[in-house]
């Protein structure tokens, strides 16, 4: 998934702080490593590494960067990257000159290499129908010393916002990223836009529209809480799921409890519309990541184990409702369901608030390959008997569309469609 964030500012803003602080909003859409660079002079001076945030920078290296216009990219564990393991954002000279580019997302036609977009961003003129062959799940920060221009697929999977800090202007992959340097949230940038930014303002086009797909998934997992889609709370989607979870699969407990971080806002959901209370009941040790997103399966199981950790005065003899995002490889919730009855639970009940993931995704999520995906290999009792519950249960697809406030959404993780058409007509 990955995520980015650029500020083209005016001459008084040094940008470098700023970008650091878009890329700690960003870390949980990867974990991987990051880049960060910035123009001044010229040409474009780029730190970056391998690791969390916090470990890669220091504040002394950070406040020594200058430069009035740049961009950061936090990276994700891809599975599948023809390319190798590169950080971005990438410097490229052509013609002459420094050109700087970023990308979150996945390209079809995986022999498009980021050199080829090069030349693609440099003609101004010809772009709009470039971008219109550019088959993918995308969102593009492209820099040279003149301007920044920013794309966003014309199927709109990814989401991409505009903010204003002062006066200068903000792209970036989060609504968080944009509050969390003080900047103002202006729009959500549409799909099939192309915005450029440069020293007389903001100017936009549009490439041939399709259809709004936007993925659904960032709603269940990716984004974080305190971010906006297309004015929708992220916050309230998932309550709403857990409310929703409540309805269609409704059992018997004690206390709801949701599997952190990612499965509490839920699970707050499914208490109040079942009306049992949420108790806190499993404690998460802040300094390890997300499982989901570590790059193999001996990293995820190592970091289950040392990542939760039981309030046993919750659970202990307690009918214990456990609710949680997804389930994708199962990785976590095994452990988890275990630890929970090791507590003294008496039963533990899973419920999940979207439905099983069966389909892999190279587009936007990135999610293993299918063989690896616990909900493709399995039927939903199967599943109850691996993970060790003594119920399981998943919210609905219409369920998912309905907390999420409406259509519009890619949704093949679950239902195996990608929404994107290519020339003969085959949905791919």
């Amino acid at each position: 998934m990955s995520g980015h964030i650029a500020i083209f500012g005016d001459d008084d803003i040094n940008v470098a702080p700023l970008l650091h602080w878009g890329l700690y909003a960003l870390q949980h859409r990867g974990e991987v490593g990051s880049g960060l660079a910035v123009y001044k002079d010229g040409k474009f001076t780029v730190t970056r590494g391998e690791g969390l945030v916090s470990e890669v920078y220091e504040e002394e290296k950070i406040n020594s960067l200058e430069g009035n216009r740049g961009a950061a990219h936090a990276k994700y564990a891809f599975k599948d990257d023809p390319h190798g393991m590169v950080l971005l954002p990438e410097v490229f000279e052509y013609e002459g000159k420094p050109r700087m580019l970023s990308i979150d997302g996945n390209f079809l036609e995986k022999s498009i290499s980021r050199k080829d977009l090069i030349p693609m961003f440099n003609d101004e003129k010809n772009l709009s129908n470039s971008i219109n062959y550019l088959y993918g799940a995308y969102s593009i920060i492209y820099m040279d010393e003149d301007k920044l221009t920013v794309v966003r697929d014309p199927w709109g999977i990814k989401s991409f916002f505009l903010g204003k800090y002062n006066d200068s202007y903000v792209v970036a992959s989060e609504t968080c990223a944009i509050d969390a340097i003080g900047a103002e949230y202006l729009r959500d940038i549409a799909p099939g836009e192309i915005v450029t930014i440069n020293k007389y303002g903001l100017n936009s086009k549009f490439v041939e529209r399709r259809d709004e797909k936007s993925c659904i998934f960032e709603f269940v997992y990716l984004s974080r809480q305190d971010s906006y889609i297309n004015g929708k709370s992220i916050y309230d989607a998932r309550y709403n799921m857990g409310r929703r979870l409540a309805e269609e699969s409704p059992v018997n407990g004690d206390v709801v409890i949701g599997a952190p971080d990612s499965g509490t806002i839920a699970a707050l959901g499914f208490s109040h519309e079942s009306g049992i209370q949420y108790r806190e009941g499993i404690l998460k040790n802040r300094y390890v990541g997300r499982t989901f997103i570590l790059p193999d399966q001996r990293m995820r199981d190592k970091s289950v184990k040392i990542k939760l950790n039981p309030l046993k005065k919750n659970l202990k003899g307690k009918r214990v409702i456990l609710v949680d995002d997804s389930i994708v490889r199962g990785t976590t919730i095994k452990s988890t369901v275990a630890m929970i009855k090791d507590a003294g639970a008496t039963e533990v009940h899973v419920r999940i608030a979207c439905p099983p993931v069966t389909t892999s995704c190279d587009l936007c999520v990135d999610t293993p390959s299918e063989d690896k995906l616990i909900g493709a290999n399995h039927t939903v009792e199967e599943t109850r008997e691996i993970i060790g519950a003594d119920s399981l249960a998943y919210l609905s697809l219409d369920g998912l569309v309905y907390a999420c406030s409406g259509n519009g959404f890619c949704k093949n993780c679950f239902d195996g469609k990608y929404p994107i058409e290519v020339e003969n007509g085959d949905n791919v």
